[in-house]
C-alpha cells in the first residue's frame, strides 16, 4: 500500500505541474470557457483526493469543454477548509456555492467519499449561478489503486454527463467490474445477496414458505436513505445535521412519497416504503429468523445509535445522527435497523387511519425504543430530525 501511494504522489506531482502550467497560460489569455472547480472530500489520504479531482476534471472534458481548476491556491485553501468540515462531519454545500460565485466559477463538481465495507463515491455537478443540480453519479470500488481511481473518475463523469456506461438518472448507476451488482432475477437468492440498481445498495431478503402462507422475497436498502441520495433527487437537503453520508432527516411520510415519485420517474423502477411486516421481517434477518432484541444483537451498543451512545445526555457535539453503516449489521447484512433514525413504513398505525408507522428508534431515543418489537407513529405530515426512511424494491 505504501508503494501505491508513493506512485500516487509521483503521478500527482506530474499532474499538478501540468495543471499549474495550464493555469498560468489561462491567466495570460482571456477565459473563453466556463470555469469548473472539482473538489474531493472524505478520502483519507489527501494526495489521493487531489489526484482523483484531476482525473474527474479531465474526464468531464478538461480543456475541451471547461477551464478546469483543481490546483490553484484558492482551491487549495478551500480544500483545507472542506477537510476540516469533513472531519467534523459537516460539508457545507451552500458555502461552496457562494465561494464559487465570488470566484467566477461556473460549475462546481463535489465528489464525496466514505469507506464502509468498500469505498463509496458520490458526485454532484452544480450550476453555480442557478444553484441547480445538473448531473450526479455514484460508484463503489474495493480498492484505491491507480486503475481503480481511473475507473471511479470515468464512471462518475459518464453518469454526470448521461452518456457511455453511466445512467442519465440523477441517482446514477454503478457500472463496470469495480462495482457490485446482481441480476434482476431473485430466484434462488439467499439473504444478503447484493443488488445495486441506480447506485442504491440493496440486499435481498429471501421469502419463506409456500402457498397461502408464503412470504415473498424483496430487496431492501442496505442503509437508510442518505442526504446525498435525497439531494440528488430533490435538489435540497432538509436535514438538521448536514453530512452527505448521514441519513436524511426532517422528512415527513408525505415527503418520502414525493421523493419516491421522482426517483421512480427518473429510474423507471418501483421503489417504495417497506410495509411494517416487511420491515420487521428484514430487521429479524429475514429467513434467518433471528430472535435478537435489537436488529442483529442483544446488545444495543453493537448495532444502534441511541441516546446512551450518541452524546445526547452529555450534550456532546456528537449528539446527532451518525454516518450510515458504522455499527455492525444484522444477519441479513442490513445496517441501522435499530437506532440512528426512525424509519417510516407504508402502513397506517391503527384502524383510525390518522398516523403512519415508524420503526427502529433513533439517536435521540432510549435503547429500549430501538428494539425490533417497538412500534411508534406520527401523522403523515410530521417531520423532525429523528425521522428518516429506507427503500424497498419492488
Amino acid at each position: 500500500m505504501k508503494k501505491v501511494f508513493v506512485l500516487f504522489f509521483a503521478l500527482l506531482l506530474g499532474a499538478a505541474a501540468q495543471v499549474q502550467a495550464e493555469d498560468m497560460q489561462a491567466a495570460s489569455t482571456p477565459a473563453d470557457k466556463p470555469r469548473m472547480v472539482v473538489f474531493v472530500v472524505g478520502v483519507e489520504q489527501n494526495q489521493v483526493g487531489d489526484f482523483l479531482a484531476i482525473l474527474v476534471g479531465n474526464e468531464l472534458g478538461g480543456g475541451d469543454r471547461y477551464d478546469i481548476i483543481t490546483r490553484t491556491d484558492a482551491v487549495q485553501k478551500k480544500l483545507k477548509e472542506l477537510r476540516e468540515y469533513e472531519r467534523s462531519g459537516n460539508v457545507n454545500e451552500g458555502e461552496l456555492i457562494e465561494w464559487g460565485r465570488q470566484n467566477n466559477v461556473s460549475m462546481l463538481c463535489l465528489v464525496t467519499s466514505i469507506h464502509l465495507d468498500e469505498y463509496m463515491f458520490a458526485a454532484q455537478l452544480t450550476d453555480v449561478k442557478s444553484n441547480k443540480l445538473v448531473g450526479s453519479g455514484d460508484y463503489s470500488s474495493a480498492s484505491l489503486g491507480s486503475a481503480d481511481l481511473k475507473k471511479v473518475a470515468g464512471a462518475l463523469a459518464a453518469q454526470i454527463q448521461g452518456n457511455g456506461g453511466g445512467s442519465s438518472s440523477s441517482m446514477g448507476q454503478q457500472a463496470s467490474s469495480g462495482s457490485r451488482a446482481s441480476s434482476r432475477s431473485s430466484g434462488g437468492k439467499s439473504n444478503g445477496a447484493a443488488y445495486n440498481p441506480d447506485g442504491i445498495e440493496l440486499v435481498y431478503v429471501a421469502g419463506i414458505g409456500s402457498g397461502i402462507m408464503a412470504t415473498k422475497g424483496f430487496y431492501i436498502g442496505k442503509y437508510e436513505v442518505t442526504q446525498a441520495q435525497w439531494q440528488a433527487i430533490m435538489g435540497s437537503n432538509p436535514s438538521a445535521k448536514q453530512d452527505p453520508f448521514h441519513p436524511v432527516t426532517n422528512v415527513s411520510w408525505n415527503d418520502c412519497k414525493q421523493f419516491l415519485a421522482k426517483l421512480n420517474e427518473q429510474t423507471g423502477r418501483s421503489y417504495r416504503l417497506p410495509t411494517e411486516a416487511e420491515w420487521v421481517y428484514a430487521a429479524n434477518g429475514g429467513s434467518n429468523g433471528d430472535t435478537y432484541e435489537y436488529a442483529g444483537s442483544n446488545n444495543a451498543d453493537e448495532v444502534a445509535w441511541h441516546d446512551g451512545n450518541s452524546g445526547w445526555y452529555s450534550g456532546s457535539s456528537a449528539s446527532h445522527t451518525h454516518k450510515v453503516g458504522t455499527k455492525q449489521p444484522n444477519s441479513a447484512g442490513i445496517y441501522d435497523m435499530s437506532g440512528n433514525v426512525w424509519e417510516w413504513c407504508e402502513d397506517w398505525y391503527d384502524s383510525n387511519h390518522s398516523d403512519r408507522v415508524g420503526r427502529g428508534g433513533s439517536w435521540y431515543g432510549t435503547a429500549a425504543s430501538c428494539r425490533v418489537a417497538y412500534r411508534n407513529s406520527s401523522t403523515p405530515g410530521y417531520s423532525y430530525n429523528i425521522l428518516g426512511f429506507r427503500l424497498v424494491l419492488p
